[in-house]
């Protein structure tokens, strides 16, 4: 059963104390799963087989596809010697 702490009273310094070790060990259980959870998304995962290796080759290199052309079109808009387009609309300019 919880307990309501926020309406809680404090009558001696021994509350407080008991109220801080509770919050305490609260703070350390969440900050081990949250260490847990933060290694685990990190980890290497093992690959085990020649489909898994392939699968992850292919999504590095659609990764790095993708990188590039946004680099490229990237380029294309901002650089300096750009010739000034007629105005068009919204979408044709942030599209060209």
């Amino acid at each position: 059963m919880t307990k309501n702490y926020s309406s809680m009273l404090y009558h001696s310094l021994d509350d407080i104390r008991m109220r801080k070790q509770e919050l305490r060990q609260m703070l350390q259980k969440d900050n081990g799963e949250i260490t847990q959870l933060w290694n685990g998304l990190f980890a290497k995962q093992e690959v085990k087989t020649p489909t898994n290796r392939i699968q992850g080759l292919m999504s590095k290199s659609m990764g790095i596809v993708d990188g590039a052309i946004l680099g490229w079109k990237l380029y294309q808009r901002f650089s300096p010697n750009r010739k000034k387009k007629t105005k068009k609309g919204l979408l044709s300019r942030l599209f060209l």
